[in-house]
This record gives structure tokens, C-alpha cells and sequence, in this order.
């Protein structure tokens, strides 16, 4: 790949996940975007790439589980394994305070994740609570939440969630079907274990109907 597709690709995918984080968690994206083809180079020259996303309230007022998402890029040249997870995760849950255990730490990278760093992942969300999100730089060439047949996607809140289980008798969420962590629309959202999506599929009829998963 040339040095000027690379930069290309990653001036795409700044532009696809600030909006995607935007639509889902109506995160202020505006300090981050704008940003010519130019200035991105000098940003990966620089290592200015990472951005952190403010979760704001939603329309209803109430917060969803996850309060800020920082995003971090591994340039070209770096591989991704666990000892460069942990000196990352380390600089931003523990030396800086950057992010808490209510956080997301998104990484971008330009390979997919193996069956160990996945492994991995998930080590660390159920020992420290620490939730990352790993995308596949060329997955993020495009929105996959525009797909014409990707069904429209949220993250339910409390106040909808307490509603669907007296709407349909839900005694456990082990009751509802389930939606993989490592799912592609899963990852795009930073959906993370627990929490509750609800899904809009469009039938024929161009009628749609809800249908709900809850995350593992």
C-alpha cells in the first residue's frame, strides 16, 4: 500500500467512526473534524492521531452505560499484542486517569485480531473491567450502520429497557437472544456485554418490527 492511500484510508476511517460514535452516543465530535488530507499526514508524523469523545445525555436525559470512548491508532509498522495493550491501557486507566471502568477504549489498526488478542479482550473485561474495542482499519472504509440492509441500531437505556421487560414478561435477560461483543454492527457501536440493543428490520412491506439482543 503507498504512503498516500494509507493516509487515505485513515482520513476515512476518523470520518466514518466519529460519525458512527456520534449517531449511537451523541458524542461532540466537532473539536476533530475538518481535517484535510494534509493535516491527517501531519498527525500520523506527529503521533496526534488519538481523539477522546465526551459522552453526552440522550434525548430522553438519561445516560447509557458507556461515558467516554478514547480512540487510539497503531500506525503502520506496529504490531498489536497483549504487552502493547497493557502499556496502553495502563498509560490510560491507571497513570493518567484518562479513562474508567465506564470507558471504552477503542484501537485501530491495520490487521484483524487474532484468536488471542480477542481472548485477551475479553481476559480483561471480566478480571479489571476494562472494555476494548479493536476495528479493522479497512473495515472502516465505510459505515456499515448506511448499509441499505444493516438494520438500524441503539443501545437501550434503563427506562427502555424496564419497559421492554414488562412489554414482554422478562423475568431474565438470559431470556433474550444473543449478539457477540466481536459481531461486526456490535463492534462499529462499541457494544459492550450486558447491555441491550435493539434492532429495526425492515420487511418487504417496508413495514419494520423490533427485535432485541442482549450482548455477550
Amino acid at each position: 500500500m503507498s504512503v498516500r492511500n494509507y493516509i487515505a484510508q485513515i482520513y476515512k476511517s476518523r470520518t466514518n467512526l466519529l460519525n458512527i460514535l456520534e449517531s449511537i452516543y451523541g458524542y461532540d465530535i466537532s473539536d476533530y473534524g475538518g481535517f484535510s488530507i494534509n493535516e491527517i499526514d501531519a498527525m500520523i508524523n506527529n503521533d496526534q492521531l488519538d481523539m477522546l469523545l465526551t459522552h453526552k445525555k440522550n434525548e430522553e436525559g438519561e445516560k447509557i452505560l458507556t461515558t467516554k470512548t478514547y480512540i487510539k491508532y497503531i500506525t503502520k509498522g506496529t504490531t498489536l499484542n497483549s504487552s502493547l495493550i497493557n502499556n496502553i491501557t495502563d498509560d490510560l486507566f491507571t497513570y493518567s486517569d484518562t479513562l474508567t471502568q465506564t470507558d471504552c477504549l477503542c484501537i485501530v489498526v491495520d490487521s484483524e485480531p487474532n484468536d488471542t488478542i480477542m481472548a485477551y479482550l475479553k481476559y480483561l473485561y471480566e478480571t479489571l473491567n476494562i472494555f476494548i474495542v479493536i476495528h479493522n482499519l479497512k473495515r472502516l472504509q465505510f459505515n456499515i450502520l448506511e448499509h441499505n440492509l444493516v438494520p438500524k441500531v441503539s443501545i437501550m437505556n434503563e427506562r427502555e429497557i424496564d419497559e421492554l421487560k414488562t412489554k414482554y414478561v422478562i423475568e431474565s435477560f438470559s431470556q433474550l437472544p444473543e449478539i457477540s461483543r466481536f459481531d461486526p454492527q456490535a463492534l462499529a457501536i462499541c457494544l459492550r456485554p450486558g447491555q441491550i440493543c435493539k434492532f429495526l428490520r425492515i420487511s418487504p412491506t417496508a413495514m419494520t418490527s423490533p427485535y432485541y439482543r442482549i450482548c455477550v
